[in-house]
């Protein structure tokens, strides 16, 4: 999980917030995960479950300007401030601008694959998505009638999702995205970039959706499981009152030999 957390999201306004909750299930490298974002209020509950494995829980409280992020078998809880998240955006700015007075002294080709490489993660693109819709009836899933597209991210196909309205989902797509930048960042992990896409151009909520690489196989697939207009139980947005916690220094700190 990306720790580099823009100030601007993670401090986001929680005002006139819808309450939320939204279960998918995802398919990518062989494992299957349920995935749980939930928001009441100014509260955000994420978790992640796959079989066999511990449960990958954040908490984020916007009262309290705080992120949570829980780590269940070690019993911790990593607590990320407002000014944590200042501090992180400081070094990646100072390390993107050596990287650019590196890269102004490579041969071109170098400077081609280090633009593509590394700095293009430290310095992300807003990505293009494009949408043609298929001579496909619509079909239903998790209950919701939805209608088949193709996708293309930058030019370039990006797999394929069934989208239905935001009238048949029951909330406006500003109000998704608000809450989905509430709830988890998308800089956090990459699966809930279908939800930012979905809110801006999409021709709906994508309730299934799949991702393809280069070579057009597919990586990954998202199936809505169940939307809510209300959160889960309010237990679940509480830390754990057994677990030590750690602030960002801490954490970052080197081992005591």
């Amino acid at each position: 999980m990306r720790l580099l957390l823009p100030s601007a999201v993670l401090w986001l306004s929680t005002s006139a917030l819808a309450d939320l909750t939204l279960v998918n299930e995802t398919i990518a490298m062989g494992k299957t995960r349920t995935v749980t974002l939930s928001a009441k209020g100014p509260k955000a509950f994420f978790e992640m479950k796959e079989a066999d494995a511990p449960s990958r829980t954040m908490l984020r409280d916007g009262d309290a300007k705080k992120l949570f992020i829980i780590d269940h078998p070690k019993k911790t809880v990593l607590v990320i401030t407002e000014q944590d998240s200042k501090q992180m955006e400081e070094k990646q700015a100072a390390l993107r601008a050596q990287l650019q007075a590196q890269l102004a002294k490579m041969p071109p080709e170098q400077r081609a694959r280090m633009e593509s490489g590394m700095l293009a993660q430290l310095d992300p693109k807003p990505m293009v998505f494009a949408y043609e819709k298929k001579k496909t009836p619509a079909r239903k899933v998790a209950g919701y009638s939805c209608q088949d597209y193709t996708i293309k991210r930058d030019g370039q196909p990006s797999g394929e999702g069934c989208f239905t309205s935001w009238k048949d989902l029951g909330i406006s797509g500003d109000e998704f995205k608000n809450v989905m930048l509430k709830a988890m960042p998308a800089q956090m992990n990459p699966m809930s970039t279908a939800a930012f896409e979905a809110s801006d151009t999409a021709p709906g909520y994508p309730v299934w959706r799949t991702h393809v690489n280069a070579e057009g196989q597919v990586t990954s697939e998202v199936t809505l499981k169940s939307f809510s207009k209300t959160a889960v139980a309010a237990p679940n947005f509480e830390l754990p009152k057994d677990y030590a916690q750690k602030s960002m220094a801490e954490s970052m700190a080197p081992p005591k030999k």
